[in-house]
């Protein structure tokens, strides 16, 4: 469907296109080695290994629940419109003409998988594998399936008119608060004298953020086009999402970049790499509806959203080491509402009113709400003490602690004094 000719809300597709579908889920499974270099970039040397572990460890755990459950209670058959309730663990999985399992599992799982990563990154070097495991389990497995169900055909938000084409909003944004959730009640990480703020950790390895980035932007790039599961019988539509995604990111890194540089007079890789992943995130609702120029518009709205993100953030007590929320939740909020502004079937500037401006509102509430519900299963295990590493395991660094010892070492180095206060212990529990 040409859009200068005339638009709608995107539809279950009439005809899946199962190789193209499958060869951008392929793809797109890229996004867990961005994330990879993004967190062993984002935390200091001695915590490096421990970081990657987070996002591999994440990414496992997700693609065995939400197969198990995950899957069923996002596609199985509706139950009120709030979950579906079939085809766990595969049982009842078919093909037809307007439906495939199995390929909508593979695609459907990397969804999953950055909802989860973005989880991960909020408790980098602050936290023990066995509670975040456990986190993950709960979000792959029911709380990010339920909030996918919702924007389906059969969801409750999807029959209330709210549409988002790429999960700007069921994935970044939903992402983008369990990671702020966590990272508040994780507090922030202690220096080896035992002070608390984000500001004095520099990242490790800038360049490892910005390959990152770059392999993330390309990634989410063949992901939010694999949306488009019709494939090769909706050519237009195809060439259209790239060309938006790729303005998009564009425009996007330029701006923070420029900004970025009018603040410190210093250039920055991160503020590049980073904000073209903002901009893919916030063109990811409305890339198969905007024209050209206002996925470029978009990208600069994004690039602007991210640096002022960072100096809230930079400013406040929420430990934020891979800039997750500047560059998730922040943008993913931004391309959600915008489909009420920008896009040429439902935008007011397009002439169609403030209706789905407000539906989109309703929508975003109704998420962060649903993503805020991580919390009661974080304040247990954190009010336990099963979830945060210990003082004296913080100063030593998770990869001596947990894992088989730091990935990077120093012929010349010496390690850090212990706080005084602390005393070791063993065991994923203490």
């Amino acid at each position: 469907m040409n859009h200068l000719q005339g638009a709608s809300s995107t539809p279950v597709p009439a005809n899946v296109d199962s190789t193209w579908v499958l060869i951008t889920s392929f793809s797109a499974l890229l996004t867990i080695l961005g994330f990879a270099f993004i967190s062993s970039g984002a935390v200091r040397y001695k915590s490096v290994q421990s970081a990657v572990i987070t996002v591999l460890l994440g990414a496992v755990i997700t693609i065995v629940f939400f197969w198990l459950l995950g899957y069923g209670f996002a596609f199985g058959d509706d139950k009120g419109k709030f979950i579906g309730f079939s085809r766990f663990a595969g049982a009842g999985f078919g093909v037809d003409q307007s439906r495939d399992d199995y390929t909508n599992l593979i695609f459907q799982s990397v969804g999953a998988i950055i909802v989860s990563s973005l989880f991960g990154l909020g408790t980098l070097e602050r936290s023990r594998f066995f509670s975040v495991s456990v986190c993950l389990a709960v979000i792959s497995g029911f709380l990010y399936p339920t909030a996918l169900h919702w924007v389906q055909p059969n969801g409750w938000l999807n029959k209330f008119g709210f549409i988002d084409f790429a999960g700007s909003s069921y994935i970044h944004l939903f992402g983008g608060v369990t990671a702020l959730v966590v990272s508040i009640f994780l507090k922030e990480r202690r220096d080896q004298a035992g002070n608390v703020h984000p500001g004095i950790f520099p990242h490790h390895s800038p360049i490892n953020i910005g390959y990152g980035s770059i392999i993330l932007c390309i990634a989410t790039l063949i992901f939010i086009n694999g949306a488009n599961q019709e494939g090769k019988t909706d050519k237009y539509e195809q060439g259209l999402i790239a060309v938006n995604t790729l303005i998009a990111a564009t425009f996007s890194a330029l701006t923070s970049f420029i900004a970025q540089y009018l603040k410190t007079q210093k250039t920055s890789l991160i503020a590049i790499a980073r904000g073209s992943v903002a901009g893919i995130v916030a063109i990811s609702a409305i890339a198969n509806d905007v024209r050209i120029w206002e996925s470029a518009l978009t990208g600069i709205l994004a690039g602007l959203v991210y640096i002022v993100l960072i100096l809230v953030i930079k400013r406040s007590h929420v430990d934020d080491p891979a800039y997750t929320l500047a560059t998730h939740l922040g943008p993913g909020l931004l391309g959600t509402l915008l489909v009420g502004v920008l896009t040429i079937s439902n935008g007011f500037v397009t002439g169609h009113g403030f209706k789905q401006f407000g539906l989109q509102l309703v929508g975003v509430l109704a998420l962060i709400g649903w993503g805020l519900l991580i919390a009661l299963f974080v304040i247990p295990l954190k009010g336990t003490g099963v979830f945060k590493i210990n003082p004296f395991q913080e100063s030593q660094g998770i990869d001596t602690s947990y894992a088989e010892g730091e990935a990077i070492q120093f012929i010349d180095e010496k390690p850090e004094p212990a706080l005084l206060s602390s005393t070791p212990k063993r065991g994923i529990f203490q």
